[in-house]
């Protein structure tokens, strides 16, 4: 059985208005969920992945920012300790996209995030992401030159993959 994605993308643009344009939120049907190692190695296998599709779109790569890698990994830790999947995380420390990029440190003209959960590899992440209309645009948008990348896991094992995308001010 194919896992679906549970959240929306997220792109917010700031260059004068700021918007929102993402899939719908598909249900989760019982996607596995195979234990996954968290860390570095699934992280940096997403943003592989992330520049491969880039390529094969004919765009250029993106540049991997370790604040950006701080703010993916801010979310990801937020997202599993709490189990949800969701953008914005009202109660949480680091509540709103901004809030994350702030705390790293990342002064962003334009950001966006991509969020997934229950996949057993970030391969499979990266398809569903791909398979997602707006998910798929924020992987292939030309406005962003840099990406972070976070994997983190629930106290089930669940993974929960983010991926944050920016162009610096």
């Amino acid at each position: 059985m194919n896992p679906r994605l549970l959240a929306i993308s997220l792109i917010l643009l700031v260059l004068g208005s700021a918007g929102c344009s993402g899939a719908s939120p598909g249900t989760d049907t019982s996607a596995p969920s195979a234990p996954v190692v968290a860390g570095s190695t699934q992280a940096g296998a997403v943003a592989d992945l992330t520049n491969t599709e880039r390529t094969r779109a004919g765009l250029g790569a993106l540049a991997v920012n370790t604040k950006l890698n701080t703010a993916a990994q801010l979310q990801a830790d937020q997202l599993a300790s709490l189990q949800i999947l969701e953008h914005e995380v009202p109660g949480g420390r680091y509540p709103t996209p901004p809030d994350r990029l702030a705390a790293a440190g990342y002064n962003w003209q334009a950001y966006g995030e991509n969020l997934a959960s229950g996949y057993p590899t970030a391969a499979d992440a990266m398809a569903g992401w791909m398979n997602s209309s707006g998910h798929r645009a924020n992987i292939l948008n030309t406005t962003f030159t840099e990406l972070g990348t976070a994997v983190a896991t629930d106290a089930t094992g669940r993974p929960y993959y983010v991926q944050v995308f920016g162009k610096p001010r």
